[in-house]
């Protein structure tokens, strides 16, 4: 792995809507391929939490999202459901100028770093450390 360390920003975008975290939203809204997603709550004023920010690599965020309603990967859906019965789902459907897998670990640990999420080891998810600083820019 190569050291680069010059700045990076990318710029992300959430899908364009939240989905309720249900077998058949995952099964109708969850795409097939590589990427980074959330699992988000709302409180009562419809203000997001974001609860987890997960890392597709290995498999694709439709696997993920059933990994965790299945309760083969953690957090598991039913003790999320038990303390945030409002559980959603969202997904990144852009990170421009993230061509690798590294620049996609940039963009999670970012991510993570950002919203500090409840059912994230925050202080174990490390950057690829091929970057001097790492910013995202969310778009809507």
């Amino acid at each position: 792995m190569s050291t680069d360390t010059q700045d990076r920003t990318f710029i992300v975008r959430n899908s364009e809507k939240c989905f309720r975290f249900k077998d058949e939203a995952i099964i109708n809204h969850a795409p097939p391929h590589k990427g980074i997603y959330e699992l988000v709550t709302f409180d009562e004023n419809q203000k997001p939490e974001v609860l987890y920010v997960g890392a597709a690599f290995d498999k694709n965020i439709n696997e993920c999202l059933e990994g965790h309603a299945n309760g083969s990967l953690e957090p598991k859906a039913s003790d999320l459901l038990e303390k945030h019965p409002n559980l959603y789902f969202d997904f990144l459907t852009q990170m421009t100028h993230a061509k690798t897998v590294d620049d996609a670990q940039d963009v999670h640990w970012w991510l993570v770093q950002k919203y500090k999420p409840k059912y994230n080891d925050v202080n174990n998810i490390q950057n690829s450390g091929r970057a001097g600083a790492i910013k995202a820019v969310e778009e809507d």
